[in-house]
């Protein structure tokens, strides 16, 4: 259950890039060249991915970051504005470049990503401080992993200062965990298989397993842990309740913002106060529509598409 008076914001600060996608029949293995002659570029990062997800499913969503002075940020700073985020707080440094990244998609939907930061990693705990009126009771704090962990554990502990709800979904995951003074102040933490595994030493293979990592990361100090679970669902503790929800059947061309889309819904579900299973099926049906469409935030579907494939479901 969760016991919180939500005001239907979310602050999200993460990481704003600039996707490369190229779609082929099978990713190259080591030494291998592939060709292909679909490429694209889309806007992602997960950060922005999760506040555009947010936002086109009805929450009022802040995005904080940092870019730079290319023409990516300034293109990037632009799509996002058009999809109804607040990126009048985004922090530039003109003498650096957005964050690439390097995806590649095979025909089954899978892929494999190399990023390179950029102007993301400069976001600094000071930058956190300096905009801490940006961090307000009643608000959510939707935080991924691809800016710096002091970044992020400083906006973890301002948020428990100023009385938000903090959701962490740990992509990527720290190697070496959470410190135990940060994971008590987390809310809710929402890992996938490996991040599950990483966080908790477990390895995940399917809802037995996720179960034990669930109860390991309660442990930790986590107050709600939920683990997706890709085409076999989701699971997650609350309290001392297991919940479970089936995957939806779709047709999959591309993983790459699923996890992206169902934490930004999932916070948008919350923040306008719906129960959590309720918000944690409107996630599910939101990343499962996402993979029906190549890139990222041009996956991200809209509530009516949500609203109807639910509707399918009952």
């Amino acid at each position: 259950m969760v016991d919180f008076d939500f005001n239907g914001e979310i602050l999200c600060i993460g990481s704003m890039n600039m996707d490369l996608v190229m779609v082929m029949d099978s990713l190259p293995e080591p030494g291998e060249t592939v060709l292909t002659d679909n490429f694209s570029t889309y806007p992602g990062g997960k950060g922005g991915n999760q506040a555009v997800a947010a936002a086109m499913n009805g929450a009022k969503v802040q995005m904080f970051t940092k870019l730079g002075g290319d023409r990516f940020s300034v293109e990037l700073v632009n799509l996002m504005s058009e999809k109804g985020v607040d990126t009048s707080r985004i922090l530039r440094d003109p003498e650096r470049t957005a964050g690439i990244a390097m995806i590649r998609v095979d025909k089954k939907g899978q892929n494999s990503i190399s990023f390179t930061p950029g102007s993301n990693a400069l976001l600094s705990p000071a930058d956190v401080e300096r905009n801490s009126d940006l961090f307000q009771s009643g608000r959510i704090l939707l935080l991924t992993m691809e800016i710096a962990e002091e970044t992020i554990y400083r906006a973890i502990e301002i948020a428990h200062e100023k009385g938000m709800f903090t959701i962490v979904d740990p992509a990527p995951a720290p190697r070496q965990g959470f410190p135990d003074s940060i994971a008590s102040l987390v809310h809710l933490i929402k890992p996938n298989e490996t991040e599950a595994r990483i966080l908790t030493g477990i390895e995940v293979r399917d809802k037995e397993s996720a179960r034990d990592a669930l109860e390991k990361l309660r442990l930790l100090g986590f107050r709600l842990p939920i683990v997706t679970l890709g085409e076999k669902g989701i699971v997650g503790l609350d309290e001392d309740c297991f919940i479970e929800l089936d995957p939806f059947k779709v047709n999959c061309v591309d993983t790459t913002a699923a996890g992206d889309v169902f934490s930004g819904a999932l916070a948008a579900a919350l923040s306008k106060g719906e129960s959590l299973r309720q918000s944690l099926a409107w996630a599910n049906a939101a990343g499962a529509l996402s993979t029906t469409i190549s890139g990222a935030q041009t996956s991200i579907p809209s509530s009516e598409s949500v609203r109807d494939l639910l509707g399918k479901r009952v």
